[in-house]
């Protein structure tokens, strides 16, 4: 059946699952244990740490071990609350994953400024400047890619506005790792990372802290991760998400030209084949892999479940807002109103996909709009 939804969830690579088993089978000891076998976990741990470092850049001792991009985001907003004083603010954009949204409106209620979206899917940066002029702005938050649209936010230019004023600076790089070059994010004070979303197993990531927040501390209850991070490690999660990472960064260049251009000749075919349609984002940088479009027809679960008896496995966005009321938050942002937002529907290739896959999608998307015009 083919898939497309890798901006959910990815399939395990084999060189992650080999490590997996390897690990979970000869060194399944605790890394903070005294005896010999434990040493090697935790020898094997810290080694993990290190080729994490390499990949991603920075040095391994900026890299705290989490289950995944919600813990590390909630841990920041957390750290970043009771370390600073009451009236302190946080800034992040209106386009971010719920992880970080809600965190930020949960540890800082009232004190969260959100920056506005443009129609064309990249956050505003205007008024950035002028917020952090202001003072009392502990951290600004924004997303490397959007998990939705697929748009490249302009992290480079927020994290500059933010050296200029000396205030921490954090990246959701969830859907980027992967996909992009990954060590062009390690100038970012904070990045976050999740393995599911680059062929790791589920329930491990990453969070890169920087060198001037050695005090970090997410969660309490025991000494692991140099003291940043209470809890047993799961190392053989965590290797296999270093494995997955590495396998997938040779493919990684800074020229995606030849995928967006298959994107592109599918996104046009898509507009003949289901007239109406609307491609978000369509003039703006996007991944690759991630064409999101609004359907100008019936609802996009509809969509989903036809396409889904067709063999052809869509989404209607993130998989972490799933069973929540109302539509988008994202496309709200961007202006959509709720009407076209609960037609919405998002494909999101892998490295594997096949031009027949892509080709047998284009067919399926017709046959279903076929269908609902009948």
């Amino acid at each position: 059946m083919p898939y497309f939804d890798y901006n959910a969830t990815t399939p395990l690579h084999p060189a992650a699952l080999a490590v997996w088993l390897e690990t979970a089978g000869q060194a399944w000891h605790n890394p903070s244990s005294p005896y010999r076998s434990a040493a090697h976990a935790h020898a094997l741990l810290e080694e993990a740490r290190e080729r994490l470092a390499a990949v991603a850049g920075g040095a391994p001792e900026d890299y705290v071990f989490t289950s995944g991009a919600t813990e590390s985001n909630n841990a920041l907003f957390d750290y970043f609350a009771r370390k600073s004083p009451p009236s302190a603010r946080a800034v992040v954009s209106a386009l971010e994953h719920p992880s970080v949204l809600e965190a930020a409106q949960s540890r800082f209620p009232q004190r969260t400024t959100l920056l506005r979206a443009e129609r064309s899917g990249l956050v505003r940066l205007n008024n950035l400047e002028s917020t952090l002029s202001q003072g009392n702005v502990v951290l600004v938050s924004l997303m490397a890619a959007n998990n939705e649209t697929g748009v490249l936010q302009p992290w480079r230019e927020a994290l500059q506005l933010c050296r200029a004023k000396g205030v921490p600076f954090h990246c959701d790089a969830a859907q980027w790792f992967g996909k992009l070059p990954a060590d062009v994010l390690a100038e970012c004070d904070f990045v976050t990372g999740s393995a599911h979303k680059f062929g790791g197993p589920k329930g491990v990531g990453f969070l890169k802290i920087s060198p001037n927040q050695r005090g970090f501390h997410g969660q309490c209850g025991g000494e692991q991760e140099h003291g940043h991070r209470a809890g047993t490690e799961n190392l053989p999660a965590i290797r296999a998400m270093v494995a997955a990472l590495e396998a997938y960064t040779p493919r990684l260049t800074p020229n995606t030209a030849g995928w967006e251009s298959a994107r592109a000749s599918f996104e046009a075919a898509l507009l003949m084949a289901v007239p109406g349609a609307i491609i978000i984002g369509a003039n703006s940088p996007r991944l690759w892999n991630t064409t999101m479009f609004i359907a100008p027809r019936e609802a996009n679960t509809r969509w989903v479940t036809l396409l889904d008896k067709h063999d052809f496995q869509i989404s209607t966005g993130s998989a972490c807002a799933t069973g929540k009321e109302g539509p988008s938050h994202v496309l709200a942002a961007m202006g959509f109103p709720p009407d076209a937002a609960r037609r919405a529907l998002r494909i999101s290739a892998g490295w594997d996909t096949t031009p027949a896959d892509w080709d047998g999608l284009l067919a399926a998307l017709a046959k279903v709009h076929a269908e609902f015009k009948n």
